[in-house]
């Protein structure tokens, strides 16, 4: 995957500006905050309500593993000296970690459709 060589980002080829000379391996971000080309050409961009939007699907979709392991955590710092609480919970936490990888994977064309949606329609140029 190429890299800008304003901000040195890695993105899939669809997220860079067409062209030669000053425009050569700039991405669609750096190409409108520079003034290469406008918001308009720059067809992959994503403005702010679908930036926020994706960034919501994907803190929905690994939220869970988060607080898996904060749960954990929490446990291993202070719950698991506790009667008969700790035993408990780490009953509760073993069926949780097991549960959860397949909640996941049942739900991932359900996250895949999501961002499909929220990916603006982008038309390759010829020769690109």
């Amino acid at each position: 995957m190429p890299t800008c060589r304003h901000c040195y980002g890695t993105y899939a080829r669809e997220q860079f500006i067409h062209g030669n000379g000053p425009n050569s391996q700039v991405c669609v971000r750096c190409g409108v905050e520079m003034g290469l080309v406008t918001q308009e050409e720059a067809a992959s961009l994503y403005d702010k309500s679908t930036t926020n939007a994706r960034f919501s699907a994907l803190a929905r979709r690994w939220s869970p593993i988060m607080w898996l392991s904060v749960v954990w955590i929490a446990w291993t710092l202070y719950i698991k000296d506790v009667d008969p609480w700790g035993l408990y919970t780490l009953i509760l936490l073993g069926v949780f970690t097991l549960l959860v990888p397949v909640y996941m994977f049942f739900l991932s064309s359900k996250h895949m459709a999501v961002m499909a949606r929220l990916t603006p329609e982008y038309e390759r140029p010829k020769g690109h």
